[in-house]
């Protein structure tokens, strides 16, 4: 039976960590049909081109299974710009969605319309139709639409809104066990995890016993917690690290770190930055985690906001914002942020003047003090304000091998089994941070120029994730699996986004094959919509 695409020539690098060897691929109806190896006594062609709808010819490229972004935030942008051109481009043919806390299954109407407003400054607010309430029918919404796979995570936020609404108390009583229920029925519904962001509200409102609680649940469905560590403290300040530990050994869930690495100011500390969960690891707690490989992070403006200004959601909130005698409260409040108030515009609809330009800079030309700037900007663009934070002397001629030892921790922490790839991209705004654009390319750069092995990093970008979130046949290269497959130039492969030019495209990645149509050919994207809506299996 003819092939749909043979792709001849090639050096396999099949996702399982073992070295690459030569051969061909043969894909038929969305799948690897066949795998020669030219060690087998043949010349490694899984087929002839005659007997192949397309031929690739992969002479001098590695081949691998499509990458899997672990965190990214793409939950309404991919329903608006469906060929997601900054995730294919890098080779990414699996997303994970519902990262944070912050998403929007399961929610009813009104929570549903909340939400959407609340949200914007993280994950826009396309002109999209709103119309779904449970997991599954917001997990069908990118099934044969897009041109990546999904995956969705329960997401803590909606389980408080749509049990306690936007109020600082912890789930307790009624409302945990309806929360309860949600989330064991959005598992059942193909969820591949629950998450939590408990540096945002309404999930910073809950404790550590709600937690506990809610991911027994997790625990009953084999599934996977994902934490965003705890910033925001209700009471008395505790290490995030060992609360999630906690967590995760009360409960029996299974455990996964969101970002979580060194920076600049740590870089070169990976021991001191390990050791609660090196020690959790080693007595036995099921744990994972992820990075991206840029020190600086990215987000909405709303988290220097206080906790008390969000009870009653979006309407209440920029009530708030606009009441003068809540002012001097509300600047005392992001002062006194645990996170230093910093930053550089990256989303702003109505004042485009702004982008890429420093918190400080714009307050000065403003002629107001930061925090009296954001909240003019917060209630002016109704909360849709993005940022980053790269700070300017991470630029500076000294920083340059503080550096040098991120990227040598990043590798470290990627030797290590447990550990995965998630790009945190934010595809919004005229300027966003650089790793929604280059994290995965930038990482296959790193293997050349500092010497780190290859088929480990494709292994951490492709079957660790694979199973660990229960994506079952795939993530590795392997007859009757999807085909799913990343074409790249080893010697050649980089991003080139950078904090000033962010949507700049990778170079080195010719094709990128999603369920065995060709979605990336020449570097460019071909437009077919073959992405699926993922489940956890087993």
């Amino acid at each position: 039976m003819k092939a749909d695409i043979l792709i001849k020539h090639a050096t396999i690098v099949d996702g399982t960590g073992d070295d690459r060897f030569q051969g061909s691929i043969a894909v038929r109806d969305g799948k690897i049909a066949r795998i020669i190896r030219q060690s087998d006594g043949h010349e490694g062609d899984a087929g002839s081109a005659e007997e192949a709808r397309e031929v690739i010819d992969a002479q001098g490229m590695i081949v691998s299974p499509g990458f899997i972004d672990t965190h990214v935030h793409s939950d309404l942008m991919l329903l608006w710009d469906r060929q997601h051109a900054s995730g294919l481009q890098q080779g990414i043919t699996t997303e994970l969605l519902g990262q944070d806390g912050l998403s929007y299954a399961p929610l009813g109407k009104d929570n549903l319309a909340m939400y959407f407003q609340f949200l914007a400054g993280l994950n826009g607010a396309p002109d999209i139709p709103l119309d779904w309430s449970t997991v599954r029918e917001y997990r069908m919404k990118f099934d044969r639409t897009v041109a990546i796979n999904t995956a969705y995570q329960v997401p803590h936020g909606a389980l408080r809104l749509e049990t306690l609404g936007m109020r600082d108390l912890p789930l307790t009583g009624k409302s945990l066990e309806q929360a309860k229920r949600l989330l064991d029925q959005g598992l059942k519904e193909g969820a591949v995890a629950f998450s939590t962001g408990l540096s945002y509200y309404p999930c910073s409102y809950s404790d550590t016993e709600e937690m506990v609680e809610l991911c027994k649940v997790v625990a009953d469905n084999s599934s996977v917690y994902v934490t965003h560590i705890r910033t925001v403290f209700r009471e008395e300040p505790i290490d995030p690290v060992l609360e999630s530990i906690e967590i995760a050994e009360r409960s029996g869930a299974k455990l996964h770190f969101s970002h979580y690495r060194t920076s600049l100011p740590k870089a070169g500390r990976v021991k001191e930055v390990m050791e609660h969960i090196d020690a959790a690891y080693e007595r036995g707690v099921d744990l994972t985690l992820e990075l991206y490989p840029y020190p600086s992070g990215s987000g909405y403006v709303v988290i220097w906001l206080p906790l008390w200004c969000f009870e009653g959601g979006f309407d209440a909130l920029l009530e708030r914002l606009a009441d003068p005698k809540q002012r001097p409260r509300l600047i005392e409040g992001i002062e006194k942020n645990t996170i230093p108030v910093g930053g550089y515009f990256t989303n702003l609809p109505n004042h485009p003047q702004y982008i890429g330009r420093s918190f400080r800079e714009v307050a000065q030309e403003r002629g107001q003090s930061i925090p009296d700037m954001l909240c003019d900007l917060l209630l002016a663009e109704k909360l849709q304000v993005g940022y980053h934070d790269s700070a300017e002397s991470m630029f500076d001629e000294a920083s340059l091998e503080a550096w040098d030892r991120f990227n040598r921790d990043c590798l470290e922490l990627l030797s290590r089994p447990y550990y995965m790839v998630g790009s945190d991209g934010i595809p919004l705004g005229q300027n966003p941070h650089p790793r929604a654009f280059g994290t995965f390319p930038r990482l296959l750069r790193f293997c050349r120029e500092y010497g780190f092995r290859l088929e480990t990093m494709i292994n951490r970008m492709t079957k660790v994730p694979a199973d660990r979130f229960g994506l079952k046949n795939r993530g590795v290269l392997k007859e009757d699996c999807a085909a799913d497959i990343v074409i790249f130039n080893e010697q050649t492969v980089t991003d080139t986004a950078t904090y000033q030019l962010s949507r700049s495209a990778p170079v080195g990645i010719p094709y990128v094959v999603v369920n065995g149509k060709v979605a990336v050919r020449g570097e460019k994207v071909t437009g077919v919509f073959a992405g699926r809506a993922l489940e956890r299996e087993g």
